[in-house]
């Protein structure tokens, strides 16, 4: 049986790593960050229109206060036995 069982594991171990990246890509607060700057710089030099920037920015700050919301979930549940 577990010689059967073994592509399953490995394959289960990609999706995990998958996942893995997934979620540190949807909480970096950095690339949040990069694309506020971008939308900045793009309003200002005239190719991005008031009301584009105005929904794009709302979106992208709306992504940093889930963002802190995630990290300070994850800092209390480390906090009580790392759950």
């Amino acid at each position: 049986m577990g010689l059967f069982s073994a592509p399953f594991r490995g394959l289960f171990l990609v999706f995990r790593e998958v996942a893995d990246r997934a979620e540190q890509e949807l909480h970096d607060e950095d690339a949040v960050k990069a694309e506020l700057t971008d939308i900045y710089m793009r309003l200002e030099a005239g190719t991005l229109s008031e009301e584009e920037f105005a929904r794009r920015e709302a979106a992208l700050v709306q992504r940093l206060e889930d963002i802190e919301g995630h990290k300070r979930r994850k800092k209390r549940g480390s906090g009580r036995g790392g759950r």
